[in-house]
């Protein structure tokens, strides 16, 4: 089974203030044609809200996966809508070094026959470098307890100012996952090409292209849901919009 490691995270670090005791709010909402996690296609189009508080270093929130349309059954994931919540602690080392660590908790309402239901819901421990540095890089280590299953992964990011208040955002990740107890180990990758808009001083909006896939074998991307057919790699596309308060 795959859990889904929620984009959130990275959200709430930026969101984390460097210094200052104050109470921080951050939301976005999101619109992905498919929910690809590790190079994994769990679900077909869904609605992906995420909300963070943050007071000084720290930081907890909640992202959700909300399955659109009639297809989302098997072989996509067959847990329907998906809550993660996590919290976690940031801060800069170094001018150019920000450390971060925390806790996700994956959670399938529809699924589960409780909170805790050790069945479907799974632990994981994360913690991770960004630098301050030309293209943003960072490396992340992530351990499910609940699959024994540990991820390591680096991403790189890029900006170019395409008007005042206009960029073109690049993205990349490239992580591998190493599964205990006789699972399959394996690497996958993902990129990310978006248009964002700022419309105000703490609201953007934006719109954009995503590929990744895996070297899982038999492919990790589905082509047709109702036939069951796998690539190893595909395209989707997203829009969402982001505020902080």
């Amino acid at each position: 089974m795959y859990r889904a490691l929620s984009s959130a995270i990275a959200i709430a670090v930026m969101s984390v203030p460097a210094s200052a005791e104050t109470l921080g709010v951050s939301t976005d909402v999101a619109f992905e044609s498919r929910y690809v996690f590790r190079g994994v296609q769990l679900q077909e189009a869904s609605v992906q809200p995420a909300i963070t508080l943050s007071f000084g270093n720290f930081y907890a929130g909640a992202w959700f996966a909300l399955p659109v349309g009639d297809d989302d059954g098997p072989p996509l994931q067959p847990y329907g809508d998906e809550l993660d919540l996590f919290a976690g602690y940031s801060a800069p080392l170094s001018e150019v070094v920000t450390f971060d660590a925390g806790v996700t908790y994956y959670t399938y309402p529809d699924a589960a026959s409780g909170f805790f239901d050790g069945s479907t819901n799974t632990w994981e421990a994360y913690g991770g470098l960004s630098f301050d540095i030309p293209l943003s890089p960072s490396v992340y280590v992530y351990r499910d307890f609940t699959l024994d299953a540990t991820t390591v992964e680096g991403g790189v990011s890029y900006s170019f100012p395409l008007a005042e208040k206009t960029s073109f955002d690049l993205g990349g990740s490239l992580g591998y996952v190493i599964a205990d107890n006789g699972g399959t180990d394996y690497l996958y990758g993902a990129a990310t090409a978006d248009i964002s808009y700022a419309f105000s001083d703490n609201g953007s909006f934006y719109v954009g292209a995503r590929f990744g896939g895996s070297d899982l074998p038999g492919g990790s991307i589905i082509d047709n849901s109702v036939l069951g057919t796998y690539d190893s790699s595909g395209f989707w596309w997203g829009v969402g919009f982001s505020a902080s308060f």
